[in-house]
């Protein structure tokens, strides 16, 4: 009975942290998990820099439709470009909350895949 609860404890051990043998980080596993820190790394650059792109865009349409709504006014066709420059600001802002939301969720799934690594592969245990 007791070899059997030993054995059953192992197993669920092994399952629940296949990266560690013997209380030793299992390297095959340690180097795959840090295998994929870079390519996350330049990943994160990259939806940083489309989300920043994306604010300056919001940016500079918000500032045309401003300049447009000013002279809302004067005429019909100066209302139908406030309109056209207001809905462009608007889809911008809308691509801007996107991209925004595309960086934190990459970011959030990156730091918890670094603390998971950190937790199994890290030579202070």
């Amino acid at each position: 009975m007791l070899r059997h609860t030993f054995f059953a404890a192992l197993v669920t051990l092994s399952i629940a942290n296949p990266a560690l043998a013997n209380g030793k980080p299992d390297i095959q596993a340690c180097k795959a998990m840090q295998a994929t820190i870079a390519p996350r790394e330049a990943e994160i650059a990259e939806l940083t820099a489309r989300r920043d792109a994306s604010a300056l865009q919001a940016e500079d349409a918000g500032e045309r439709w401003e300049d447009a709504e000013i002279h809302r006014l004067v005429s019909a066709a100066h209302a139908a470009t406030a309109d056209r420059e207001r809905a462009a600001y608007d889809a911008t802002r809308q691509q801007l909350a996107r991209d925004e939301l595309a960086l934190q969720s990459t970011v959030k799934q990156f730091n918890t895949d670094v603390a998971v690594f950190n937790a199994r592969c890290s030579s202070a245990r």
